[in-house]
């Protein structure tokens, strides 16, 4: 039961990560882009690609989209070299 709960434990992590990093990268490269995600998928609660498609909204994104990538790569870094 100990192995099944670790595997099903690693796949909910390798699933997270999976999401953060493609949420990620479609917020760095591309809001508007995020904004057609599925929203189950993106996550993305009470935003709305009006005021955060373009301009100041954009940028914001586009920093939250480097925190998400930072996340997994940081925990990555700290399992594997610590």
């Amino acid at each position: 039961m100990l192995i099944l709960r670790t595997v099903i434990g690693w796949l909910v992590v390798a699933f997270v990560g999976l999401a953060l990093t493609v949420n990620g990268l479609f917020m760095v490269f591309s809001p508007r882009a995020w904004f057609r995600l599925p929203g189950w998928f993106a996550g993305r609660g009470s935003l709305a690609e009006i005021p955060y498609g373009s301009g100041w909204g954009a940028v914001q994104i586009r920093l939250l989209g480097a925190v998400f990538l930072a996340l997994p790569v940081w925990a990555a870094y700290d399992m594997l070299f610590r």
